[in-house]
Formats: structure tokens, C-alpha cells, sequence
């Protein structure tokens, strides 16, 4: 087995109305965990500087590598999705999985970021209030632009910020607020089903009580690059490297099958929204990340 990975401390009025009453008094800050590799200097400074710019306290997190993971515990987890997960994948799994086992112990929630997300300008005086959100057990703070089956409407909870309850997502995991509730549940879920990407296995796992963020409060570092906002790093990753299509070829078809089960769910995701469901993009609000005019 890999030896467990260490934590390392490091240094408006809008659409969607005003909180309502009884949705409870602001929290505390929770604790703030973000993953990096020993080699991602860059990165690392980048976090720790927004950390220190936003008034989060932020602690990090040794990502696992690629490289340290035994061979036998990579074929005993890595057979159980649609398709084989490269080396960084599982690193990057593994690595959110010793965070949830941490949350699971723990009797609040933990904000949990990946190193090549930027966060909203305006996410330190609204997490208090997302704190202590009842009969949440994940909270999605960003946005990777696609399309995720919400409810209608979404709920206030203070000027110009709501949150909307998701039944199925499918990307992103660079940003989420975990109560212990829900790591216990992701953990059940790892011990039963094995590794996956992060955000197929966050966003796949249906009975998780999901919420997310309206306007999103992250975005990955590409995604705003793409939109034209200046980026202070490099945005590329070996998570997001193009990958190609599994050979249809007999040892394959335990994974094509999983895809094809997974699509036919989706499917019936599609069929509640004659029940009010709806498939969307959350809003996005690019000046939120613009931190250059804070």
C-alpha cells in the first residue's frame, strides 16, 4: 500500500433574491484542504498567495503520485469503471480519498480544492452561511460548464446568491464543500465499487445529497483561460490530456457494458424532467474571478 499522504499547513443585489428567513445563522470557516504534487511548486504558491488574498486558510495536501502505487493496488481498484484510469487519475483519486476519510472523522465540513481552481472573489463572506446549510452532505462550488440535472427553483440564501439541489452531475471536482455524512457515504462507496475519475465517481454516487452553488464560486483555471480571463499559471494538466477510444475488443467489454449502463441512467434522468427536473449550466459570473478589481 502507498504510505497515507500528509497534510502540510501552508500560509450585490441579483437574480436570485434575498435569503429567506429560517435558513439558518452564518457558521464558522471550514477547514480548507488543497491537493498538490511535491513537484507543482507553481501551483502551490498559487494557492497559498489566493488563500492569503481571500482570508482562507489553507492547508495542503501531498497528492499522491503515479508513481508510488504499488501495481497490485492499482489492478485491485482500477477495474470497476467504463474504462482503465491512467496513472494521474488514480493518483488524483486516491488523493481525494484520504481527504474523505479525514472529513468522515470529523464533525464539520471540509472544503476540499484541487491546485488549478480559482475561486470566486466573493466566496469568503458567503462560505460561512454555506457552513451551515442543513441536510447537505456535498456542496459544488464550480462550474465546468456542461450540463447537470437540477431542481427548479434554486434556494436564496443571501443577496445574489442561491443554492439548487443536483441529481446528477458530470464533471468536476476541483472544488466542494464535504460534511462527514457524505464522506462516509463516498467511502461506503469506494470500498464496494473501486477507483473511478473523481468527478465520475463524486457526480455517479446518487444517493449523496447534492447541492450546488448558483453562481458557481470556482472555476478550473482552462475554463476561464478558454473564456478569455487572464490566468496567473499555466492551466494545462495531465488530468485533461486527450485520451483515445477503448478498442472494441473482447478483455474490453466489462468496461463498454458500465458506459452503456450508464447511459441508459442517464436516460431516466432525462425522463424526470416532465417532473419539473431541470437540465441546465449553472450561471456564471466572470467578474466574480476577475480578482485584479478587488
Amino acid at each position: 500500500m502507498i504510505p497515507p499522504a500528509r497534510c502540510v499547513a501552508g500560509p450585490a443585489s441579483g437574480r436570485y433574491g434575498s435569503e429567506k428567513r429560517g435558513s439558518g445563522m452564518p457558521g464558522t470557516m471550514p477547514r480548507a484542504i488543497f491537493i498538490n504534487l511535491d513537484r507543482a511548486a507553481e501551483r502551490r504558491r498559487f494557492m497559498e498567495e489566493q488563500g492569503a488574498r481571500l482570508g482562507i486558510a489553507m492547508t495542503r495536501f501531498a497528492a499522491v503520485r503515479a508513481e508510488d502505487i504499488p501495481v497490485e493496488q492499482a489492478r485491485a481498484l482500477n477495474h470497476r469503471w467504463e474504462r482503465p484510469l491512467t496513472g494521474a487519475e488514480l493518483g488524483c483519486y486516491l488523493s481525494h480519498l484520504a481527504i474523505w476519510r479525514e472529513a468522515a472523522a470529523g464533525d464539520g465540513p471540509v472544503l476540499v480544492l484541487e491546485d488549478d481552481v480559482m475561486l470566486s472573489k466573493r466566496l469568503p463572506s458567503v462560505l460561512p452561511r454555506l457552513v451551515a446549510l442543513p441536510e447537505v452532505e456535498f456542496l459544488n462550488f464550480e462550474s465546468y460548464e456542461r450540463k447537470r440535472f437540477v431542481a427548479h427553483p434554486p434556494r436564496p440564501i443571501s443577496d445574489g446568491l442561491a443554492v439548487v439541489r443536483v441529481y446528477r452531475d458530470k464533471s468536476g471536482s476541483g472544488a466542494y464543500l464535504l460534511w462527514p455524512a457524505g464522506a462516509r457515504r463516498l467511502i461506503e462507496r469506494a470500498d464496494a465499487r473501486g477507483a473511478a475519475p473523481v468527478d465520475a465517481f463524486l457526480h455517479g454516487a446518487r444517493a449523496l445529497v447534492s447541492w450546488q452553488t448558483e453562481p458557481a464560486q470556482a472555476m478550473q483555471l482552462h475554463l476561464l483561460e478558454a473564456r478569455g480571463v487572464m490566468v496567473p499559471i499555466p492551466a494545462t494538466s495531465s488530468i485533461q490530456e486527450p485520451r483515445s477510444r477503448l478498442p472494441l475488443r473482447a478483455g474490453n467489454f466489462r468496461f463498454h457494458a458500465r458506459r452503456l449502463a450508464t447511459q441508459l441512467r442517464l436516460g431516466g434522468e432525462h425522463l424526470m424532467r416532465l417532473f419539473g427536473r431541470r437540465y441546465r449550466i449553472v450561471d456564471i459570473v466572470e467578474g466574480d474571478f476577475d480578482h485584479s478589481r478587488s
